[in-house]
């Protein structure tokens, strides 16, 4: 009896260490990275491989709201939670293209007849963001990861007698990172990402700059049963980029983001929700919820609700002035986002929509959005 009560006793002890060990390490990472992050202020402007960085996030995780955290899993956890990247059975490689469209919205304001008139208009160009991410289980010792993603801004700028561009895109951001996970407790997870930047950016008078550097992932995901996943990741730990010329935007900010996943089985349908939180909320609340449901593992259906905010320091089009000029203000998308998925065979496609990101008002200020609120994401994967 007594060699029973001892088993029993230290198989919980071992259990009740587990998850204190777990939970202490999420706590740690929050209590480590985020102090820094709420104390320094916002001295210098963001390089614009800062806004590149945030998102890296494939067709499926957009379709549920943006929520990746406790959810990512294989080689979609590069760039996002890198603790996720365990979760691939095998090696899988996968495919993302995000498309954001030409924004243009016109700010008003009441004249001196109390009637309100527009006077400044945003401009945000279009974009894409390419990602190609590969994952690679090595058994007991974890999984390794590789990934590269580009995003380019605008049109072409020149073009030679044949018509061929000379200089590719007038902006565009390019990164190759590798990661790395392995399970240490049972349910717990750690991942290490990192990846190289080169970013190609642009002044006033059309000059191009070069800057290049380097950006850490940190991240954790602790499973509790068989359902429940809970994680927190720290995401762009980085010194910046080194740009020649000192008035060059290069800093990129800390991003600390915690957030939990719930799966249910039923027969031949799955179930999972995701919610993700972003601290601090000094520009707003941000947060990212969403469902998605599998029926015989072919065919998927995601939706989910995102708000976001990104403080920006972008040139405004004064209309009266036929002028520019710089602006710090902050953008926000929020609304619902929807998402497909369909199977066929180890080949997974992804379709999802979300809101884009528009400028914000103050109270005195009306909004009107002349074009681009949507922003399209596709993504193909297979399992070899």
């Amino acid at each position: 009896m007594n060699r029973k009560i001892d088993c029993s006793l230290i198989y919980t002890l071992n259990i009740n260490s587990k998850y204190i060990l777990s939970s202490f390490c999420i706590f740690y990472l929050i209590l480590f990275c985020f102090i820094p992050t709420t104390v320094a202020s916002d001295v210098r402007l963001t390089a614009d491989a800062d806004r590149f960085l945030k998102q890296l996030h494939g067709a499926d995780h957009r379709g549920m709201g943006g929520s990746f955290v406790g959810a990512t899993g294989g080689a979609n956890a590069l760039g996002n939670n890198p603790a996720g990247i365990i979760a691939a059975d095998g090696d899988r490689f996968v495919i993302h293209m995000t498309r954001f469209p030409r924004t243009i919205a016109l700010l008003s304001k009441p004249n001196f007849d109390a009637d309100y008139e527009d006077y400044s208009r945003f401009e945000q160009r279009a974009s894409g963001i390419e990602t190609l991410n590969w994952a690679f289980p090595i058994g007991k010792y974890g999984t390794i990861g590789a990934a590269l993603s580009l995003v380019h801004e605008g049109s072409f700028r020149r073009v030679n007698h044949e018509g061929k561009a000379l200089n590719s895109f007038p902006e565009n951001n390019l990164a190759f990172g590798i990661g790395y996970a392995i399970n240490l407790f049972g349910g717990t997870t750690v991942g290490f990402d990192a990846r190289w930047l080169r970013s190609k950016v642009t002044d006033s008078i059309n000059k191009e700059h070069f800057g290049r550097g380097y950006a850490y992932n940190i991240g954790l995901i602790q499973q509790f049963g068989k359902s429940f996943h809970a994680g927190v990741v720290v995401r762009n730990l980085s010194n910046g980029l080194s740009f020649i010329d000192p008035f060059i935007p290069d800093k990129i900010n800390r991003d600390v983001i915690a957030g939990f996943a719930y799966q249910l089985d039923y027969s031949n349908t799955m179930i999972r929700l995701g919610l993700d939180i972003h601290p601090p909320f000094s520009d707003g609340i941000r947060t990212n919820l969403g469902v998605e449901i599998w029926y015989n593992n072919r065919i998927g259906g995601r939706i989910g609700y995102l708000r976001d905010t990104d403080k920006r320091y972008d040139s405004v089009y004064l209309l009266e002035d036929a002028d520019y000029m710089m602006e710090e203000r902050t953008w926000k998308a929020e609304g619902l986002c929807v998402g497909i998925g369909v199977k066929f065979g180890n080949i997974t496609l992804n379709a999802a929509y979300t809101p884009q990101f528009t400028p914000t008002v103050a109270e005195d200020e009306r909004i009107h959005i002349v074009q681009g609120t949507s922003v399209y994401a596709f993504s193909i994967g297979q399992d070899f």
